[in-house]
């Protein structure tokens, strides 16, 4: 891919996260966006922030206890730390801490 389709792969990626999330229609998730952030809270407060980092390529997720890298490998973001893939370890993440599970993909 050239750096302008990873760019245009980058947004792409934060506004399907946007989308499914506005889908879930969720009372114990709440999400809010701006230029190139998702930022997710529960409704402990506990906040989970997806985000671009258009230069270096990459999306960060940062959450209470960690924060993760996530490069483009084949068409999917996979954390440069542990090989996770962006969406099943946000829904891991998220299902975790609610109780039940959550669907992103």
């Amino acid at each position: 891919m050239t750096e302008k389709e990873i760019r245009i792969f980058l947004d792409e990626t934060l506004e399907d996260i946007q989308d499914k999330l506005d889908a879930m229609d969720d009372d114990e998730l709440d999400f809010e966006t701006s230029d190139g952030l998702v930022s997710i809270e529960t409704e402990d407060g506990t906040k989970y922030i997806v985000s671009r980092q258009s230069a270096t390529n990459q999306i960060w997720l940062a959450e209470p206890i960690n924060g993760w890298k996530f490069n483009l490998q084949d068409g999917k973001w996979i954390s440069d730390k542990e090989n996770h893939e962006l969406y099943s370890f946000l829904e891991a993440l998220l299902s975790q801490k609610l109780g039940k599970p959550i669907r992103l993909k």
